[in-house]
């Protein structure tokens, strides 16, 4: 999910998965917790996919940097965990639920705490 300048939101997933291209649409949140750096969210398909996934960015990974505004007016803080756990749950029409695990292959990032 990116917020881009003008109130452009981007909230979209794509997920490769038996050889087949899944593009879930907006995105939404279950549950973004910046403090405790974790986010949960759902989306589905055109065809009928659902997805549910949890990322977990907490750990020895995790770190924070700040990024400077693109007016030079500053900056701001960013936390990122490119070693995250992930868990997605994937449902498609006639096949049973599935669910995708990682726990060093996610990226999380975050814009504050």
């Amino acid at each position: 999910m990116y917020e881009m300048p003008f109130g452009l939101v981007f909230r979209k997933a794509v997920l490769w998965h038996e050889g087949k291209e899944h593009e879930f649409q907006n995105l939404q949140d279950i549950r973004r917790d910046p403090d405790a750096f974790r986010w949960t969210f759902q989306g589905s398909t055109k065809d009928g996919c659902r997805l549910e996934g949890a990322i977990d960015g907490t750990g020895r990974s995790i770190h924070r940097l700040p990024y400077l505004k693109t007016d030079c007016a500053g900056s701001f803080e960013v936390t990122n965990n490119s070693l995250a756990r992930a868990s997605l749950r994937l449902e498609r029409p006639g096949k049973p639920s599935e669910v995708l695990e990682t726990s060093t292959g996610a990226v999380l990032e975050m814009v504050g705490r």
